[in-house]
């Protein structure tokens, strides 16, 4: 980074899941290496059960003389961790050390790259399911209106491109849930589903996916297959480190994502 001044951090959701955590932070080598940034350029932090979190991250960092960071959260869509939990933390971390000069990314979530990455996944599925298939998209969920609002627009966009019926739900918080969706897609006579998870990385909500269809399932007579989340995808790589150089090195750095 320019002057080596300060730092570009990461935020993840954080998960008990193994494989989550390690797919997350090999997503981060390949947005540091895409982005030109190297070890000493970057640090990570969670908002929950992974360490260190942000206001831990934040004190490490200005202890060591950091006191400017570059934060990219890794999340989707601008619900609660962005407008409340994460401001929490950098109120907490400035309690002990005072205050940094901090700057923000925007969250991920409706950009084509993702939609592009959500359609592939739902269309892989469908090609190998009878004719008659619908989609699932599912969101790991909130309770925030904006947030669904922009779900809904991505779950509109990736319907108007596979040309199936589809229906979007959501893992907890409010609006449809996962059930609800699976209901829907029986309802109109879909004998074949398709579940796409528009999550990021794994976890114990995407781990338990398949037992949750099929408890929803039952005695119906109805075949599914469920798809990994979005995860390393290289398009997904390209965005995140376009917005990683710009909050490092300025706007000029790299297109706008």
């Amino acid at each position: 980074m320019t002057g080596g001044a300060g730092k570009v951090l990461f935020i993840g959701h954080g998960t008990r899941l193994p494989g989550g955590m390690h797919m997350w932070h090999r997503f981060v080598d390949d947005v540091a290496e895409r982005a030109g940034l190297g070890d000493e350029d970057v640090a990570r932090a969670f908002v929950e059960i992974a360490q260190p979190d942000v206001a831990e991250a934040l004190v490490r960092l200005a202890a060591a003389g950091v006191r400017r960071v570059h934060m990219v959260p890794l999340l989707l869509f601008s619900a609660g961790h962005m407008r409340r939990d994460l401001p929490q933390a950098v109120a907490r971390a400035e309690e002990q050390v005072g205050r940094l000069d901090l700057t923000w990314s925007q969250p991920f979530g409706d950009e084509p790259a993702f939609i592009d990455v959500a359609v592939d996944r739902a269309q892989a599925l469908v090609a190998r399911m009878p004719e008659g298939a619908g989609v699932v998209l599912v969101g790991r969920g909130n309770r925030d209106e904006g947030a669904q609002r922009a779900f809904a627009g991505v779950a509109e966009n990736v319907a108007g491109r596979i040309g199936r019926p589809l229906v979007h739900g959501y893992l907890a918080g409010t609006g449809r849930s996962l059930e609800g969706a699976l209901e829907d897609l029986w309802r109109m006579g879909c004998g074949h589903i398709a579940v796409v998870p528009y999550l990021w990385f794994p976890g114990l909500l995407t781990e338990g996916l398949p037992q949750r269809v099929n408890r929803w399932r039952g005695e119906r007579r109805i075949s599914f297959r469920v798809a990994e989340p979005l995860g390393r995808d290289p398009r997904l790589v390209s965005l995140v480190a376009e917005r990683a150089r710009q909050v490092a090195y300025g706007p000029g750095a790299g297109s706008s994502a």
